[in-house]
């Protein structure tokens, strides 16, 4: 069996969370507003690398709660990401 690293775990994480976005903005019914902060959300994710991941970690959370409008599915899941980062 193959263990995964902390470094792996982290990637995949990320790569599962930028999959819902990117299969999100793919939707039809999709409006303005909520692409736009899957764009945001995008960016942000893209900004969080294994090396930085604790000097970034909440900045993903604040931005869910305080300025980005998504379903609250989706938002759920990248809160708990940020939340797990140690």
């Amino acid at each position: 069996m193959i263990r995964m690293t902390n470094m792996d775990r982290f990637n995949k994480q990320k790569d599962d969370l930028l999959l819902i976005i990117k299969n999100r903005l793919k939707s039809p019914n999709l409006d303005e507003i909520e692409k736009a902060s899957l764009n945001q959300l995008m960016k942000i994710m893209n900004e969080y690398t294994f090396i930085n991941r604790l000097e970034m970690k909440g900045v993903l959370s604040r931005a869910i709660i305080d300025s980005l409008t998504l379903d609250y599915s989706i938002g759920e899941k990248f809160i708990e990401f940020d939340n797990r980062i140690e």
